[in-house]
């Protein structure tokens, strides 16, 4: 039962983990995203004026931002959920195997 509790809290505790990770990853991610678009924006305005071009990568380069934060920020803990699954269900899955070679070799 007590091993059920640690491994209970570890799970909370990665999870945790990744999505402070996930949130560091989409502010820098924002920031660039931010910067170089004013960038673009400048450059645009000074050498190009009469043609306003800047917003094509503004818009583009901001469905990817989004993209990012939806599956990398909002719903990333649905992702590990499924990637704990996965793992229990390969552990499971390695531990008969095992118990089967063993018990083939036994007999």
């Amino acid at each position: 039962m007590a091993q059920d509790t640690m491994l209970e809290e570890f799970k909370k505790a990665y999870m945790e983990l990744m999505k402070e990770d996930a949130r560091k990853s989409f502010i820098v991610h924002l920031a660039v995203y931010i910067l170089v678009n004013i960038m673009l924006a400048i450059v645009n305005l000074v050498y190009t004026p009469e043609t306003i071009w800047f917003h094509y990568p503004l818009i583009g380069w901001g469905i990817g931002v989004t993209m990012h934060y939806l599956f990398g920020v909002r719903w990333i803990e649905k992702e590990i959920i499924k990637d704990f699954a996965r793992a229990e269900y390969m552990m499971r899955k390695a531990r008969i195997e095992k118990k089967e070679a063993t018990e083939g070799t036994g007999s």
